[in-house]
């Protein structure tokens, strides 16, 4: 057994928009053809080839290049326990970029793809929490995946400055 001690970033982002404008946009700009992991594996069992996969799989990725694998609505969950709660994680990522770095090192499979949670806070205020690509990624040390994680970092904060400013 080997153990590892890793420090992370961990990115909170806080908007003025509602949780349901965040959530909304989110969904519109990750969320093409409600796409699901059965989806995915349809598409798996479909294609042929990489190459058949990959040009099947374009069509469902979003606008910001990622795509919703699952979300869990932990407020939903949670309002049979105690109320005020609203909560989404979003599990997002994109197998193709994906692909480039478990070819690399499979153990980025514990990484990827990515978990992001939208919440309202006890202030009754909206954020978004995920953790930086690029510091979970980085114990790798592989120039090739730190290079994705970085992109990955920017999509994220691309993707939360898009849904959380007016």
């Amino acid at each position: 057994m080997e153990t590892l001690t890793l420090s992370r970033t961990h990115i909170i982002v806080s908007s003025d928009k509602s949780f349901e404008q965040v959530v909304e946009a989110i969904e519109s700009i990750a969320m093409t053809d409600k796409l699901d992991l059965a989806v995915v594996e349809q598409i798996v069992l479909a294609s042929n080839s990489w190459d058949e996969f990959q040009e099947a799989l374009q069509s469902k990725i979003g606008s910001s290049g990622l795509m919703t694998f699952t979300k869990i609505d932990h407020g939903s969950l949670m309002s049979l326990a105690f109320e005020g709660n609203k909560a989404k994680l979003y599990v997002i990522g994109n197998p193709l970029i994906a692909k480039q770095m478990l070819e690399q090192n499979l153990g980025v499979g514990l990484y990827v793809p990515l978990r992001m949670l939208v919440y309202e806070n006890q202030q009754g205020k909206t954020q978004i929490s995920y953790e930086k690509p690029s510091s979970l990624l980085g114990q790798f040390q592989n120039d090739k995946i730190l290079a994705i994680a970085l992109m990955l970092d920017r999509k994220l904060e691309e993707l939360t400055t898009k849904v959380t400013v007016f």
